[in-house]
């Protein structure tokens, strides 16, 4: 009993960040009613939003375009001038008319053009897509052992080489502190782990006519992680490391390694160091491993 009730009151300390790390730190909410589907030509000087993601290359007539819906940064908003100027951007083509052969496509995959109205085929594919996703997390806590939290501060930022001009305007951003969180597969002396991870993320950009703006927003990832025990007897039998690959996809794929250090704090319960370094990644975290199933349910007598 005691051992439960000392469980409880760790995992409380530590998920108590999860009310501060999920919230946005910087919002938009202006209104997107009065921007319909209309042609570029009738208006040359008004309100169009733009992604602030690295990859992003297209403005939108309205915030709730389906063009947005692949936007890795924060949706904003300019003066079409701006936008086609100062960021590069063309028109999107779900959001605009007359645009044939001069338009770009954020997020390709997504249905329906930028008009009003539909159906209510979105409501069905969201639906769809938390069921899909709850049937993920219930398999994986059931055919896992341990369930991991770790508190992570990144160190890694990309920098876009060249000097900013007025028609090419540089991006560059930097991740901070956030979280990883997963289940974990136990093997003897090694572990499969497989999880998300969010990050608060500083972008800017220059353009360099006196326009530099910083922007803060949130990040997700996903990863899967390999690690083997390296240590016997050569340490105490409280700690033991690892080293293993890992696999992620945050922006873009990302290879690279990790390396850690457990420490037993209780029969079930580890502390748990590591430094991950991937082409998307550079981090370190520190946390909890909680075993909550040594055994399957269904093999248990």
């Amino acid at each position: 009993m005691k051992f439960i009730k000392s469980t409880i009151l760790l995992l409380f300390v530590f998920f108590i960040p999860l009310q501060s790390f999920g919230k946005e730190l910087t919002t938009d909410s202006t209104d997107n009613s009065a921007h319909d589907c209309k042609s570029i030509n009738e208006h040359h000087s008004q309100v169009v939003y733009i992604c602030t993601g690295l990859y992003a290359y297209a403005y939108h007539s309205r915030q709730d375009c389906p063009g947005l819906g692949n936007c890795k940064g924060q949706i904003q908003y300019t003066d079409e001038s701006v936008a086609i100027n100062s960021f590069r951007r063309v028109p999107c083509c779900k959001c605009w008319s007359q645009v044939a052969g001069r338009c770009r496509d954020d997020n390709p995959s997504a249905r329906g053009g930028g008009g009003g109205g539909g159906g209510g085929g979105g409501g069905t594919g969201d639906a769809m897509a938390f069921l899909a996703v709850a049937v993920i997390v219930t398999s994986a806590a059931i055919l896992s052992n341990d369930f991991y939290f770790e508190p992570t501060y990144s160190f890694h930022g990309i920098n876009k080489t060249g000097e900013p001009s007025w028609s090419n305007p540089t991006i560059s951003f930097r991740d901070l502190s956030g979280y990883s969180f997963g289940f974990r597969k136990t093997l003897i002396k090694s572990a499969f782990e497989y999880g998300v991870s969010y990050l608060n993320r500083q972008e800017n950009i220059n353009d360099g006519s006196g326009y530099n703006q910083t922007y803060y927003h949130n990040r997700w990832g996903i990863h899967l992680n390999y690690i083997h025990q390296i240590t016997h007897y050569k340490i105490p039998n409280w700690m033991n490391l690892y080293i293993g690959p890992t696999v992620n996809y945050v922006d873009d794929w990302g290879y690279g390694g990790i390396l850690c250090a457990q420490m037993n704090l209780m029969k079930r319960l580890k502390l748990d160091f590591r430094y991950e370094f991937t082409k998307q990644t550079n981090q370190i975290q520190a946390g909890i491993i909680f075993n909550y199933q040594k055994k399957y349910f269904w093999k248990k007598s």
